[in-house]
């Protein structure tokens, strides 16, 4: 290891300018935003020359450079900071040139002053050449010459095109295509940030701020391989946006498969986008890692002594010790587990379509600490008993989970618990050669005491209840179980359906009485005859019970208009007919059949809705609903 102190213009010294340095395509995109630009630029413009801005650390993979040969340096720590110092630089080399252009053709040494200034600032950001060596790497073409970034951003996210289009618009690259959607990505917005910032800047005022630059002051670190550079960026005080436990398990690991397996790092990298295809969202990612080592920690490769559960506070310390201790099997492990898991997250489907519909119904309960189970249960496929079929599991830990979500029992916070002494009664069972069986299962959440559920009549008086006050995605979710028990083939729309432009559903829930502050006075005259006093009373009892509600996708037409407006209203045409967009669109929801005064009728064709209309929808949904989530040998009373 090398440490030397550098100033930025030795950094990127431009006698020879032999030293570039490249971002690898497995390091995070460029982060930075504004709130770090002001920093940086505050820092520099605030305290004197040779201020001290951090440490580079980098790899070379170089003892000896052949003639003529360039040193390209991969950088592991401080690619944020000489990105946005370059994307800086190149604001002050187009400000130089509009200086240039308006200084008069006579005064030669104003004009040679800038033009060395210019040629400087080019030579820190990009060397070109007639010819490169056979085999020699970091270059590409551009108007006929091999060129090399002095910094050189990672590809993720665009942002090596998006920075090579900014380096044309000061005419130091030729003839860039401008990359799609630029001015939305933050390589452009930081442009925009510095280019504002020495608008106004003074000739001089411009010389005293690129002077800083020049000298603000590195620790320059390099290091002969990544593993070794990876140990340090973890141990040192970086500037830079805090890394993610992701960030920091992907670097562990890559350095480790090098260490301990020879694995070269971009073969590590792509394995590493592959389980990021598996899960793609960052959220999903944390919660795999912690539910794989619950699941799995009844392996003794996996469990580590003292650590029960894995929880944010502790997953860090968990996965050093599983990469140090094999990191060839946990890579393997968690590219194997992660393909399961995107199973269940719904972004692979080659399962059956009996399963994978059961999937989509279990993420729309919001049943996610299950999948610590289910993991483990795809894992061990081959030990299910031949009567057994995973997706009569999905159905029970469905019905499971409506009744745990609809009236929070069991606590939130022990259902980790209880996932993982599920998984461990299944591997007990497998170890003493059984084999794992639904009954197994079922039994354990039902008997349980830590896992037990509500009983049914609990379970009743919550469905009854203000349901839409308390949960509002479940209530979706039973309003959407109602209609797919009925619905008809002639009109079964998608309910689960979201806009393209911000992926909010297209169905939401509507209420039938409306729920606004301003009780329309049809709605008081329908409700209370017309007493104001009474209709707020029968809204704040009745209004957000299951029985006042539905699913429409065109809530805001239907509002607060009069209840027979709602149920006919129609909207364009379609074609040569009219289409349906009230309660009498052949929704099944809308056709839910209910008694008043010992008459069947439904939404789409009572006559007027009242408390009692209100109460009797209600009763009849949730005996609908009882009867469905009942589990084996519960009596509805």
């Amino acid at each position: 290891m090398q440490a030397v102190k550098l100033s930025l213009a030795d950094l990127l010294k431009i006698e020879g300018n032999i030293e570039h340095y490249h971002i690898p395509k497995y390091q995070r995109e460029y982060v930075w935003g504004k709130s770090h630009w002001e920093t940086l630029f505050n820092d520099i413009t605030e305290n004197g020359p040779d201020y001290f801005i951090g440490s580079v650390i980098v790899v070379s993979h170089y003892s000896d450079l052949r003639p003529g040969e360039e040193r390209i340096y991969q950088v592991i720590d401080g690619q944020q900071r000489l990105t946005t110092l370059s994307i800086f630089l190149n604001a002050i080399y187009y400000k130089y040139k509009e200086f240039l252009k308006n200084i008069n053709d006579d005064d030669i040494k104003a004009k040679m002053e800038i033009m060395i200034k210019l040629d400087s600032i080019e030579k820190k950001l990009i060397k070109k050449k007639d010819s490169i060596l056979p085999n020699e790497i970091g270059s590409f073409k551009n108007d006929n010459k091999f060129c090399f970034l002095r910094v050189q951003p990672s590809t993720q996210n665009n942002n090596l095109s998006d920075y090579k289009y900014i380096l044309s618009t000061s005419d130091i690259l030729k003839n860039i295509e401008t990359p799609k959607f630029l001015s939305l990505r933050r390589f452009w917005k930081a442009t925009e940030y510095f280019d504002e910032q020495i608008q106004t800047l003074s000739k001089e005022d411009l010389d005293i701020l690129l002077d800083k630059i020049n000298r603000l002051v590195f620790i320059h670190i390099s290091v002969g391989t990544q593993s070794d550079a990876f140990t340090l960026f973890e141990t040192l005080n970086n500037r830079g946006v805090d890394l993610s436990p992701i960030d920091i398990i992907k670097n562990n690991l890559l350095a480790e498969m090098e260490k301990q397996h020879q694995q070269d790092i971009d073969t590590s990298y792509d394995n590493w986008q592959k389980l990021l295809e598996f899960i793609p969202d960052f959220d999903n990612q944390l919660r795999f890692l912690r539910q794989y080592y619950n699941a799995f920690k009844v392996e003794e490769q996996i469990k580590q002594e003292r650590i029960s559960r894995a929880t944010k506070s502790n997953i860090l310390q968990i996965y050093e010790k599983l990469i140090k201790k094999n990191a060839e099997f946990t890579f393997k492990e968690l590219l194997e587990k992660g393909k399961l898991y995107s199973k269940l997250i719904g972004v692979s489907e080659d399962e059956n379509d009996a399963v994978n519909s059961k999937i989509a119904e279990l993420n729309s309960v919001g049943a996610s600490a299950s999948y610590t189970l289910l993991i483990y249960l795809l894992a061990r496929k081959d030990k299910l008993s031949d009567n057994t079929k995973f997706e009569d599991i999905l159905d029970f830990i469905i019905k499971y989970y409506v009744r745990r979500n609809v009236t929070d029992t069991p606590n939130t916070r022990d259902l980790d618990a209880v996932n993982i002494e599920i998984v461990e009664s299944c591997e007990k069972n497998i170890l003493e050669g059984q084999n794992i069986t639904l009954n197994s299962i079922i039994d354990f959440h039902l008997n349980n005491t830590k896992a037990k559920p509500a009983n049914l009549s609990d379970f009743e008086r919550w469905l009854s209840d203000k349901i839409y006050t308390n949960n509002v995605g479940m209530t979706r979710y039973l309003l959407w179980k109602l209609d797919n028990m009925n619905h008809t083939r002639e009109y079964s729309p998608n309910l689960w359906q979201r806009n393209s432009n911000n992926g909010t559903f297209v169905w939401t829930i509507e209420h039938i009485f409306p729920e606004g502050n301003n009780i329309p006075q049809s709605w008081i005259d329908m409700v209370a005859d017309g007493n104001h006093e009474s209709a707020k009373e029968i809204q704040s009892e009745y209004v957000h019970l299951i029985g006042n509600l539905t699913l429409s996708a065109y809530n805001s037409n239907l509002s607060n208009r009069a209840f027979k407006d709602k149920q006919n209203l129609f909207t364009r045409k379609v074609g040569n007919e009219e289409l349906k967009i009230g309660y009498k669109n052949g929704l099944s929801l809308n056709n839910f059949s209910f008694k008043v005064n010992d008459k069947e009728t439904n939404l789409a064709n009572i006559e007027s809705w009242t408390k009692e209309s209100i109460k009797s929808r209600t009763d009849a949904m949730v005996i609908k609903l009882l009867n469905f989530f009942k589990f084996e040998n519960e009596t509805i009373k």
